[in-house]
């Protein structure tokens, strides 16, 4: 099974969901609001009057933040009118994007929320969703206004087919870090290089003439970093609790009256 069909962000709105646990990714959004602002103006003022502004976003997931992107645009356009003291006739149309197996409804049952919040402001707004993976195409040629995505883009396509064949492995770890072999290393970049140039030609096909991008996502400063690990204490600690897990399991399975400390690496 191809991994867009079954990767997505943990549904629902509990506990233990991707909507209550992405303040993360919310405060991204609110620090570049005004590159996203600035955007959005300079695309209003360019339009004809009576026309549809176009925005996509991309990997928009699911809960609060979803909609902050909508909110944001229609708060910066009815900002800007406030101030010029006039008003286009225009309408927006956004389009939700991420993978199938993405918790959609939950989006759409936000809507009526949203309604109510942005009931006295313009323009009039269209929301839909757009499930496929934002490394396919998407949208007709030349359709789209501004592509949005935030904490997206440093998901691969896939793993490296070296890496799903055996021929290289991270072993104990589940990011690049520390105990990564300068092959696995590399094989990541060559794969980020190859989806990002794929996105941006797909982009480019999509994006209308004058069109614009805001893209955040996360990266490393430099070569040591690339080695060692920025982000390195939140995923040592998840792959300790994974290899835990394993390990008890194998134990359980394969050496049930063994009271013996096994290494990862004799499963791994």
């Amino acid at each position: 099974m191809e991994v867009e069909q079954w990767l997505h962000m943990a549904n629902g709105d509990g506990e233990n969901s991707y909507a209550s646990n992405s303040r993360l990714q919310e405060k991204a959004m609110l620090e570049t609001r005004p590159v996203l602002q600035g955007a959005v103006v300079e695309l209003y003022r360019s339009l004809p009057a009576r026309s549809t502004m176009v925005v996509a976003d991309l990997g928009c997931s699911s809960g609060p933040n979803t909609l902050l992107l909508v909110s944001l645009v229609i708060g910066t356009i009815s900002d800007h009118n406030r101030e010029a003291e006039q008003e286009q006739p225009m309408e927006l149309q956004f389009f939700l994007n991420d993978l199938p197996g993405n918790d959609f409804n939950l989006v759409f049952r936000s809507l009526d929320r949203l309604q109510k919040l942005t009931a006295d402001r313009r323009p009039q707004y269209y929301v839909a969703g757009m499930p496929g993976s934002f490394y396919t195409r998407l949208f007709p040629c030349r359709s789209v206004h501004l592509f949005h995505s935030s904490y997206s883009l440093m998901w691969r396509s896939k793993v490296p087919d070296e890496l799903s064949r055996g021929a290289y492995l991270n072993e104990e770890s589940i990011y690049i870090g520390k105990s990564t072999p300068p092959a696995v290393i590399k094989l990541y970049q060559e794969e980020y290089q190859k989806d990002l140039s794929l996105f941006l030609t797909l982009r480019f096909n999509e994006l209308v003439c004058g069109g614009h991008m805001v893209l955040t996502f996360l990266g490393r400063k430099s070569k040591d970093m690339l080695l060692h690990g920025e982000a390195s204490s939140m995923w040592d600690l998840l792959a300790q609790a994974l290899l835990s897990l394993v390990l008890k399991v194998y134990s359980i399975l394969y050496r049930p009256n063994a009271n013996l400390y096994i290494s990862p690496r004799a499963i791994l």
